[in-house]
């Protein structure tokens, strides 16, 4: 179980990864100049970046959940749900970002 928990945590601390790296080589960052059009932009393009990560991610997990044993299926799924919440919670200014 821990060890599908770890593998899902490190899948979101990725996906988190990417969409701040795809995010800023798209014009982001903290100088870039916002204004209303650009503000939207850059949360679509976030949101949209972000959405695709976690599905690739539940993929990954439930493929590796059908070759894994009911322990590490859990997990993975355990290590999903508690790393999205986290995720969401950094990526919406917790943990003092």
């Amino acid at each position: 179980m821990v060890a599908g928990a770890v593998v899902a945590l490190a899948g979101h601390g990725l996906a988190v990864g990417i969409t701040i790296a795809l995010a800023i080589a798209a014009g982001g960052g903290p100088n870039a100049d916002l204004d209303a059009g650009g503000r939207f932009a850059a949360f679509f393009f976030g949101v949209f970046t972000y959405g695709i990560a976690q599905l690739v991610l539940l993929g990954v997990c439930a493929a590796l959940s059908g070759r894994l044993g009911h322990g590490s299926s859990s997990g993975l799924v355990a290590g999903w749900v508690l790393g999205l919440a986290a995720s969401l919670y950094y990526l919406c200014g917790g943990f003092g970002a």
